[in-house]
């Protein structure tokens, strides 16, 4: 029989919960964002810090060997944990991946944040599910929520997205299924993270982009487009999931690859003689954007200079990286498919999200939020292609497949 009371004292304790969760976690977003912004402008001010990446990059697997004790499991862990919870994610995730992106941010090195954002937002709601409160009355059903509430306000906080942050921490966690059991914390972590995050001062970047409305041609063209999205982000897992493997099985002695792509990365950036991939990538936006000249072959080195240091070992995450690749994809392809090359960067921005992290409706969500309603249409028509086309691949290691994309 339905108890009313019991329902309402749930949806109390999720609202609370998820509040205090928002709190943390937007705060340490909004203190990542800013440390972030110093790292980076310390890197371009002074180029010799790039040369620093080796030490870097063994600074940080040094921290993590003496003090990690599973926080190396970092995305992965939290997945498996929220499915099956067996308290495995440490307090200390939070200031080791913080420390870690930050080093490999301080050398050039080009990876993304919101894997940084995520685990610290589910380390931070797990550490409040440590305490020894008896009126949290925490079953394992309750310390998933945190997890997922965690991860929802760590992704929404950070790219002020929050409507997109409260699905993501929902439809992330397995292929084929949104755990809807979250709905309400996750929603008020993510809601709450954001307004605590943009409220400490923290800035995000807007980029205008004209929309065109879906007709049956776009939507051909957008169908089209969605293969080469879908082959580029599963390309992108392959390689750097791939890569990973193959430098753990070659030096497994914790200090050697750090050094090794360290020193492959500064290579590698000497052969490009630009510094136009380092870091985040988001030097590209403004000239996508502004209608600059953008190389063709731009997402392609992006892709590689990603690849190495995730497989490497450096910490940071893919998604602003991927991000930068779908929009210099859709530059690449609009004369292509006779499409205004701000238009399709749009698209490629969110799709590759989309086929890469396996969660189409977050990602559509995320682009409405970032470039208005109007990509609706075009937005939810490329991404779901893009999320079937690409198969069960990811970059999210720990994906587990509920229901397959196709029977």
């Amino acid at each position: 029989m339905f108890d009313s009371r019991q329902q309402v004292a749930r949806t109390f304790w999720d609202i609370a919960a998820g509040s205090v969760v928002g709190l943390m976690s937007g705060a340490a977003s909004a203190g990542f964002i800013f440390l972030l912004g110093r790292a980076i402008h310390l890197r371009e001010q002074h180029l010799w810090l790039l040369g620093c990446l080796p030490l870097f990059g063994l600074a940080s697997a040094w921290l993590y060997h003496r003090y990690g004790k599973g926080a190396e499991g970092g995305g992965g862990l939290i997945m498996d944990e929220v499915l099956e919870f067996k308290g495995r994610v440490p307090s200390r995730m939070a200031p080791l991946v913080l420390i870690g992106t930050l080093l490999s941010h301080l050398g050039g090195a080009s990876v993304g944040r919101e894997g940084t954002a995520v685990q610290m937002g589910a380390s931070l709601a797990r550490s409040f599910g440590k305490l020894p409160w008896a009126w949290l009355r925490l079953t394992q059903s309750r310390q998933r929520l945190l997890l997922m509430a965690g991860v929802s306000a760590g992704f929404g906080s950070l790219f002020g997205t929050p409507a997109a942050g409260a699905v993501f921490g929902m439809e992330v966690i397995a292929i084929g299924k949104i755990h809807y059991e979250g709905l309400v914390i996750c929603g008020v972590a993510s809601f709450v993270g954001d307004w605590a995050c943009r409220g400490l001062g923290a800035h995000h970047d807007l980029y205008p982009a004209l929309s065109l409305p879906l007709t049956p041609s776009l939507g051909l063209k957008l169908a089209l487009f969605a293969l080469p999205v879908a082959l580029v982000a599963g390309s992108f897992s392959e390689l750097s999931h791939g890569l990973a493997r193959w430098t753990r099985a070659r030096w497994p002695a914790w200090w050697l690859r750090p050094l090794i792509g360290g020193l492959a990365f500064i290579a590698l950036t000497a052969l490009f003689r630009s510094t136009d991939y380092l870091n985040l990538g988001t030097v590209w936006l403004p000239r996508v954007y502004q209608g600059a000249g953008v190389p063709v072959w731009a997402f392609a080195a992006k892709v590689g200079f990603t690849v190495l240091c995730l497989g490497f070992g450096f910490k940071g995450g893919e998604v602003t990286p991927l991000f930068v690749i779908g929009s210099l994809l859709g530059v690449a392809l609009a004369p292509v498919f006779g499409l205004p090359p701000t238009f399709l960067a749009t698209i490629g921005f969110i799709a590759m999200f989309a086929a890469a992290s396996n969660t189409p409706l977050a990602s559509t969500l995320m682009g409405i939020e970032l470039f208005g309603g109007a990509f609706l249409a075009p937005l939810a028509v490329t991404s779901a292609l893009a999320y079937v086309l690409v198969g069960h691949r990811g970059i999210y290691g720990g994906h587990r497949v509920e229901t397959p994309k196709q029977a």
